[in-house]
């Protein structure tokens, strides 16, 4: 099987190592910046300079890894070329667009993948295997906190025209698909404070937000990127009826139940290979891969909705 990787960028580069660990797989790496496809072709890959000039190869699936503003067109033109997608978050940057995607993979009969990496952390499988246990009964509270200080970012992610949006689309959205992974249910309100608060741009830099579930669960999310230096570090808890968990992203898990606390060491992963691993086994399979399109869809929308309401609540303060 041939995989394309279209953008050998931070994310790109990580997809186009992971395929090519997997046996039975050729990779050929797209990306107009020469200095991406000399670092790619130094790994022993091939590359091409053009979108046009890898669907011409024919590859049998493409990773879409662009700004957020070119994933939906990219993803598009791919599946017309008789493509399956594994698509980088956040799929676009409408609603409208991420929506066309999943619809035009219908009609054609492609699978759409959607790169919420973090599923595929060790800590946050057994996570989600613990709550479906009924190890901490029913879940009623999530909180999930991702905070990080200074540090080298893309350049267009603080470039709203290309990004359609902040740290919420770049980072946070992998926290809305962890709440809607862990919970294994859908969100019906959103409320949010989106504020720019420590960098001179024009996105957000930090977001509190408030998630109410269909069962009556609430969520409480916050992202921020520091300017400054910061102690980095993502942790999400979830309280059930008969008990808790913790994740301390890339540390541990722990648990408690009937009085009985459980730690577990992260182990080691990768994440990128374990996603990889997923959509090929899923093309084979003829199966539909996970995170799907749909799953895509439902976190856009939230991050949309956490915009929509923090526009609204200020719209609506008096002048001072």
């Amino acid at each position: 099987m041939q995989i394309g990787i279209l953008g050998l960028g931070s994310a790109g580069i990580r997809h186009f190592r992971a395929f090519r660990k997997l046996p039975d797989i050729s990779v050929l790496g797209a990306d107009p910046d020469e200095t991406r496809r000399q670092r790619a072709e130094a790994e022993g890959g091939k590359t091409v300079a053009t979108l046009e000039g890898l669907l011409s190869r024919r590859p049998e699936a493409v990773v879409v890894a662009v700004p957020h503003a070119y994933l939906a067109d990219a993803a598009l033109q791919a599946m017309d070329s008789g493509a399956h997608i594994l698509l980088e978050k956040p799929m676009a940057t409408s609603l409208e667009d991420a929506i066309r995607v999943v619809n035009r993979a219908r009609v054609l009969k492609r699978w759409v993948m959607v790169s919420f990496v973090h599923r595929f952390r060790p800590d946050v499988a057994a996570a989600r295997e613990l709550i479906v246990r009924g190890n901490i009964g029913t879940p009623v509270f999530l909180t999930d906190a991702m905070v990080s200080g200074a540090s080298e970012m893309p350049p267009w992610v603080w470039d709203r025209a290309r990004a359609g949006g902040g740290m919420m689309l770049y980072n946070g959205i992998h926290q809305v698909d962890r709440a809607r992974f862990l919970l294994g249910e859908e969100v019906d309100t959103v409320r949010a404070e989106v504020r720019t608060l420590t960098h001179d741009v024009d996105t957000e830099d930090t977001v509190a937000a408030v998630l109410g579930f269909r069962s009556r669960a609430v969520g409480v999310v916050t992202q921020h990127k520091g300017s400054a230096d910061a102690l980095p570090g993502w942790e999400t808890q979830v309280f059930g009826t008969k008990g808790s968990l913790r994740i301390r992203t890339g540390q541990e898990l722990s648990w408690v139940s009937s009085g009985k606390v459980t730690t577990l060491a992260a182990a080691p992963e990768d994440r990128f290979f374990g996603a990889a691993a997923e959509f090929v086994a899923a093309i084979r399979d003829g199966r539909a891969p996970s995170p799907s399109g749909e799953d895509g869809v439902a976190a856009l929308e939230i991050v949309l909705r956490m915009y929509a309401d923090s526009a609204t609540s200020r719209a609506k303060k008096p002048n001072p």
